[in-house]
C-alpha cells in the first residue's frame, strides 16, 4: 500500500486509482499524518513483509520485523486526504522515505510536465489567445477526466485486521480520441514525428492509442539510467514486446501486491468458475517477496479475475512507528569506548526525538596534530534524551547499550533540515565512494574520493583503541547508506585519522586519569592542542601519552 515506497510507487502506481471492496466502509477514516511502516498482510514463513526502500527507484516488501526495527528505509512519511469525489477512499498526498517523496517529487511534477508540454505545443501552433482557449478545452475534456492520483482504500484481511488496497488507474484514452476527433484538424503537423500514434488517433481507437503511447514510454524507459531497476523490469515485462503480451490496459485499475500472478491453462479452455483449476485461470505465486500488481477486471472471459486470487497479498497494513513499533539504533559491540559507552553514526531523512538514553553529537571541525601524534575531530553535543535532532542531520550517537530497544529514536515532524556548522556528511543509499557528491550541515558540496573520506571506526592497532574517523582501506570501494562520515579539504586530508574530542576535552579512546598536580609535575605537560605547557594550572593535559586532569 505504499509501495510507495519510492519507486514502486512512482513507476507502478504512479503511472497508472479506484476500485472498491465490498468489505470497505462507506466513508473512510483518515489515518493520522505521520511515520509508518508498510507491511504486506499476507503472512510469510520467512517474515519478509515490510516495505524497504534501498534506492531512489528501488524498494521491495522484503524486510522482516526484526530487521525493520533498525532500517531507516522502512520508515515512511505518509499523509492522506479523503477523496472529494469518493469519500470511501483516500488520496495519497505525501509518500516519502529516504529523501524521496513519490508524490511531490515524481508524480505531481510528471503531471505538470505533461500539462506544460501541451501548453508549449499549442503556443507553438496557435496565437496566444487561441492557444489559451485550446488548452482550456483540452484540460477540461481530457486531463480533468482522468484520475491521476494514488489511492488507499480500507479493506479487511482474512484474519480480521484493518488494511488497505493501494491502487491507481491508467488514464483512459477515450477522452483523447474524442478531443482529437473534434480538434485534431487544427493540429497541423504536430504529430508528424509519431505517425503510428497519429494514425491510431485518426482511427479513434483508444486501445490502439494506448498501445502506441506504451511503445513511446517503453523506449524512454529503456534509455533511462534506471532501465534495469526491479520495478522498471516489472513494468517492462507487463508492457511486453508484442501487443499480445501487453497486460497494462488503458482505463484499468491496478493494485499493488507482494508476490506474483501466474497464468495457468491446463486444458486450453476458457475460465469456468465451476471448474477453476481445470480451465484457464490465474494463480497466486508467493515464492518471492517482491512488488507486482494485478488488475480489477472481472470481465476477462478467458483467464478470469485477478484481484480475488491474491487475497491478503494485495492488502497493506499501516504500522505506525511509535514506542511499540519503534525505530532504534544498534551500535557494534566493537565500537565501545573506554568510557563504557557504545558509539555509532546515523544519517536519516526524518527528524527524530531521542527516546532512549542516547546523546547525539555533531563534528564542528578538525584540529592539527598534537604532541602525541593524534588529530582530533571537534565534537559538539547536539541533543540528548527528550530532545529532537533536525531532519537530515548526520550525527555520532552515544549509547549505553547495543540493544535497539534501549536506543529508540521517534520520527516526528517534517523533513526540513536546519543549517549548522556540522562537518559530518551522509548519504541515504550505499554506493561507490568515488563519484559520490554530498553536503555538510552548512550546505557545502563535496565530491567524495577515496583520499578525502574518513569513515567512523575504532583503531584496534592502537593500544588506547581511539574511536574516530579513519581513512578507509584501499580495497573498500563503497560507503554504506544512513551512516555519517567526514569529507576533508585537501589540507585536512593529509591526516589519516581524527579521534573524537568532546567539548569537555574527553575522548572516547584515550584514557582519562585523574591526578593531583604534585604527583605528575615531573612530567612534560601538553595542552589538548599539542602545545607544551611549562607551568600547568587547573585543566586537562597530556602527560606521557595519557590524559591528566589537574584540579
Amino acid at each position: 500500500m505504499v509501495k510507495h515506497l519510492h519507486s514502486v510507487l512512482t513507476l507502478v502506481l504512479g503511472f497508472f486509482s479506484v476500485a472498491a471492496s465490498a468489505q470497505a466502509p462507506a466513508t473512510v477514516t483518515k489515518p493520522d499524518d505521520g511515520y509508518y511502516r508498510i507491511v504486506n498482510a499476507r503472512q510469510r514463513g520467512d517474515g519478509k513483509q515490510y516495505v524497504y526502500v534501498t534506492g531512489k527507484i528501488a524498494a521491495q516488501p522484503n524486510a522482516t520485523k526484526a530487521e525493520a526495527t533498525t532500517l531507516p528505509g522502512t520508515v515512511i512519511h505518509l499523509k492522506t486526504e479523503v477523496d472529494n469525489k469518493d469519500a470511501s477512499r483516500l488520496n495519497v498526498i505525501t509518500l516519502r522515505s529516504q529523501g524521496v517523496d513519490v508524490i511531490n517529487e515524481y508524480l505531481n511534477p510528471t503531471i505538470e510536465k505533461v500539462e506544460k508540454a501541451v501548453k508549449d505545443k499549442l503556443n507553438e501552433k496557435l496565437s496566444a489567445h487561441l492557444s489559451s482557449v485550446a488548452y482550456g478545452i483540452f484540460n477540461t475534456s481530457v486531463i480533468r477526466q482522468w484520475d491521476l492520483k494514488m489511492h488507499l482504500k480500507p479493506v479487511t484481511t482474512s484474519n480480521g485486521r484493518t488494511a488497505y488496497y493501494a491502487f491507481a488507474t491508467v488514464p483512459s484514452m477515450q477522452p483523447i480520441c474524442d478531443f482529437w476527433h473534434t480538434y485534431g484538424i487544427f493540429a497541423g503537423r504536430a504529430l508528424d514525428s509519431y505517425p503510428n500514434l497519429k494514425s491510431a488517433l485518426d482511427r479513434g481507437n483508444p486501445d490502439d492509442v494506448w498501445y502506441e503511447i506504451e511503445r513511446l514510454a517503453l523506449a524512454k524507459i529503456e534509455s533511462s539510467p534506471n532501465a534495469n531497476a526491479d520495478i522498471v523490469n516489472v513494468i517492462k515485462h507487463y508492457i511486453g514486446t508484442t501487443r499480445a503480451e501487453n497486460r497494462i490496459n488503458q482505463g484499468q485499475t491496478y493494485y499493488l501486491i507482494s508476490g506474483a500472478l501466474k497464468k495457468v491453462d491446463p486444458s486450453g479452455t476458457a475460465y469456468n468458475p465451476a471448474n477453476p483449476t481445470g480451465t484457464a485461470h490465474n494463480e497466486y505465486d508467493g515464492t518471492e517477496a517482491k512488488f507486482d500488481f494485478v488488475n480489477n477486471n472481472t470481465n476477462d472471459q478467458y483467464w478470469g479475475p485477478e484481484l480475488p486470487v491474491t487475497k491478503d497479498a494485495a492488502m497493506w497494513i499501516l504500522e505506525e512507528v511509535n514506542n511499540t513499533n519503534y525505530f532504534g539504533v544498534k551500535p557494534s559491540a566493537n565500537m565501545k569506548g573506554r568510557d563504557g559507552k557504545y558509539y555509532t553514526t546515523l544519517y536519516v531523512d526524518f527528524p527524530f526525538k531521542i527516546v532512549g538514553d542516547v546523546k547525539a553529537y555533531t563534528i564542528e571541525g578538525v584540529d592539527a596534530k598534537n604532541a602525541q601524534g593524534y588529530y582530533f575531530a571537534k565534537v559538539k553535543e547536539l541533543a540528548q534524551q527528550g530532545d529532537t535532532v533536525p531532519a537530515q542531520t548526520a550525527v555520532v550517537l552515544e549509547c549505553n547499550s547495543t540493544n535497539p530497544a534501549d536506543n529508540q529514536l521517534l520520527p516526528t515532524g517534517d523533513e526540513k533540515p536546519k543549517t549548522s556548522n556540522n562537518r559530518l556528511c551522509g548519504t541515504f543509499f550505499g554506493g561507490s565512494i568515488n563519484g559520490l557528491t554530498v553536503k555538510d550541515g552548512a550546505g557545502n558540496d563535496y565530491n567524495v574520493t577515496h583520499d578525502n573520506i574518513r569513515a567512523f571506526n575504532i583503531n584496534t592497532a592502537d593500544s588506547r583503541n581511539p574511536i574516530g574517523f579513519y581513512k578507509v582501506k584501499n580495497n573498500v570501494t563503497n560507503i554504506p547508506g544512513n551512516k555519517a562520515f567526514l569529507v576533508l579539504t585537501s589540507t585536512e586530508a593529509q591526516a589519516k585519522s581524527f579521534v573524537l574530542e568532546f567539548e569537555d576535552g574527553g575522548t572516547t579512546g584515550i584514557e582519562t586519569i585523574e591526578n593531583s598536580k604534585k604527583s605528575t609535575e615531573d612530567g612534560v605537560y601538553y595542552d589538548l592542542q599539542g602545545r607544551r605547557v611549562e607551568n600547568p594550572t587547573r585543566g586537562i593535559y597530556i602527560v606521557n601519552g595519557k590524559k591528566v586532569v589537574i584540579k
